[in-house]
């Protein structure tokens, strides 16, 4: 019984010592924006998010979930089951499709013409973390403007 007790004692320890004591969030932005889909109602769109590990050892991801927000209004969100691992201090891009609806699109045009910003939230799903890894990025309205351009070509917002 001491010898199974001592085996689980090591192998505790060694699970131990391969978590790092210092752990840094992931940064995630866009990196691009491409329509995907119109309809009545609703609009899709590709995210492509820009996805950078701080930390020394790599990082596997195995979905996330995100919102894409302007002046604090949620616009789209969308989820993910797309798996890749991030290589220790290194970057990945992600594409997630998010859904938005005609109104929310209308009161997002609106917040562009005030020149606001635009925040991009949610959690990245980890195999250890259970609840995942919360993230939030904030960026100027003009790196969206792409998108109002896919809807009305030609059109100057």
């Amino acid at each position: 019984m001491k010898r199974i007790l001592m085996v689980l004692l090591c192998l505790w320890l060694a699970a131990c010592a391969s978590v790092p004591t210092h752990f840094e969030k992931p940064r995630v932005a866009i990196a691009d924006i491409q329509l995907k889909d119109v309809g009545l109602l609703q609009q899709r769109f590709v995210l492509t998010l820009r996805v950078q590990n701080p930390n020394k050892i790599a990082i596997p991801i195995d979905g996330l979930d995100t919102t894409l927000s302007i002046a604090d209004k949620p616009l789209a969100q969308g989820v993910s089951h797309e798996r890749v691992t991030l290589p220790a201090l290194g970057e990945a891009t992600l594409p997630v499709e998010v859904t938005a609806d005609l109104a929310s699109l209308l009161k997002a045009w609106r917040s562009m013409q005030a020149q606001g910003s635009y925040k991009l939230s949610g959690r990245l799903f980890l195999p250890q973390r259970a609840d995942g890894v919360p993230f939030e990025y904030e960026g100027e309205l003009p790196a969206l403007q792409g998108l109002f351009e896919q809807l009305v070509p030609g059109a100057r917002f």
